[in-house]
């Protein structure tokens, strides 16, 4: 049916002698494909079980991308390939900036951020030679973190400026979804709105929390054999649960993937904060991606091995990393100490953001600030870097050698940039007696 209609809509358009001979180069390789996709499906159905999982399981990396209710569409899925390369038209993939290559600007006082980030993403578009624009899917995603909530959270205003930046190169606020992993946190963030409100967007942009369940393909997940949670239960009540748990163990292997970042946007763009963490040592760019980006990540919390193993893993899965395409990291709030969750004490602000395509480079360049930040102060530093680092690099994701990262600064244009307006009916202020308050009044021990 899928090729009756496919050439069926070819019959339909105006023929010209190039789409002729186009047509017929097509319909000869569909012909050759389906014999293949026959006769593969013949071979799969006469071996055995062990066999069958064997074909539709690929491992990588210790881990497993699970494809196994469309596994006899594998074959099929090279012809679609083949054809590519005849196609006048083909799915090309938003061109990544070079690893190791940051780039960071200055912020302004009281900055708005919509000129940073504009000029951030000019400099990537010169860089790449293309500019950000609506594709196939006319969609596009940005991960935010609101892991600590209002204190600690991707500035909402650096949200906005990157939304206008995306509206600027044609993208509908209602194409522009924001996500992240708990709907709690966002809306303890300002992100999403209150439970008595209908709607779950953010000035228009659609508000996606992945812990309802109703982003995840039950066909992509992160296998790991980490069980879901620690049972510190006595042997009676494990021997009960037992038939249970080996029920519902297949599943608790499992970390499903975001389907909206797979299947249904152009690109995403991470947005992450910066902050120390017990189990990463850094939660940053890679986290942000990786383990807030699935379901039952927080197995992999409990010692750094298994944290950075999974974070290196999930982040070298191709589907969820090659959409990929810029990260930006502000300095305007991040915390070197007591994360990862909220502590005005340990945190600190810089006036700069920096944006890359290169995840680990930015890890890195944030473990240096805390790591500086923690001397200053007088604690000890995080030692050693964090494993997720040289694991991702070793998997091509990334540069987390020091000396391989290179930073390019952007400057501001002359003209100053977009701040907030201050209140013009700010009524004056009128002093007022002093009254002494019942703490001035208490004596010391």
């Amino acid at each position: 049916m899928i090729c009756a209609a496919f050439v069926s809509s070819l019959l339909l358009q105006a023929t010209s002698q190039i789409e002729v001979v186009m047509s017929e180069m097509k319909n000869t390789l569909l012909k050759f494909a389906f014999s293949m996709v026959r006769n593969c499906v013949c071979f799969v159905s006469a071996v055995s079980n062990k066999t069958t999982m064997n074909l539709l399981s690929f491992p990588l990396y210790s881990c497993q991308v699970d494809r196994r209710r469309v596994g006899y569409m594998l074959v099929f899925a090279i012809a679609l390939i083949l054809l590519g390369f005849i196609s006048p038209v083909s799915a090309s993939l938003v061109p990544r900036a070079p690893r190791g290559l940051v780039w960071e600007s200055p912020v302004a006082e009281g900055s708005l951020y919509y000129t940073e980030v504009e000029r951030l993403v000019a400099a990537y578009e010169r860089e790449v030679g293309q500019a950000l624009m609506p594709s196939e899917r006319a969609k596009v995603a940005l991960k935010i973190n609101t892991r600590g909530r209002a204190g600690l959270s991707t500035p909402l205003q650096l949200i906005r400026a990157v939304v206008e930046m995306l509206e600027a190169r044609g993208y509908d606020r209602h194409s522009i979804l924001i996500v992240d992993d708990s709907a709690h946190n966002l809306r303890e963030a300002g992100v999403m709105p209150a439970l008595s409100e209908s709607a779950a967007n953010f000035e228009g942009c659609p508000v996606l929390a992945l812990d309802t369940e109703q982003y995840y393909d039950a066909d992509w997940f992160y296998d790991s054999p980490l069980p879901p949670a620690l049972l510190q239960e006595s042997e009676f009540f494990l021997e009960t649960r037992r038939a249970s748990q080996l029920a519902e163990g297949a599943r608790g292997r499992k970390s499903f993937l975001p389907k909206p970042l797979l299947f249904e946007v152009d690109f995403w763009i991470n947005l992450p904060v910066g902050v120390d963490d017990p189990a990463l040592g850094i939660d940053g760019a890679l986290a942000n991606a990786t383990l807030w980006n699935v379901s039952n990540s927080s197995r992999f919390l409990v010692n750094q091995a298994t944290a950075s193993a999974a974070v290196a893993e999930i982040a070298a899965i191709p589907e969820l990393q090659e959409r990929l395409v810029l990260n930006f990291v502000s300095l305007e709030r991040y915390q070197f100490i007591a994360g990862p969750f909220f502590n005005s004490i340990y945190t600190r602000t810089e006036p700069r953001i920096w944006m890359s395509s290169d995840p680990v480079a930015l890890d890195r360049l944030l473990y240096d600030r805390i790591n500086a930040m923690r001397l200053l102060e007088g604690f000890p530093e995080i030692e050693p870097i964090p494993r997720q680092l040289p694991f991702a690099a070793s998997l091509q994701l990334g540069e987390f050698d020091r000396d391989r990262i290179r930073v390019q600064l952007v400057a501001l244009p002359d003209g100053g940039v977009r701040v907030r307006s201050k209140s013009a009916n700010v009524a004056p202020l009128v002093e007022q007696p002093e009254v002494k308050s019942w703490l001035r009044r208490m004596r010391s021990w």
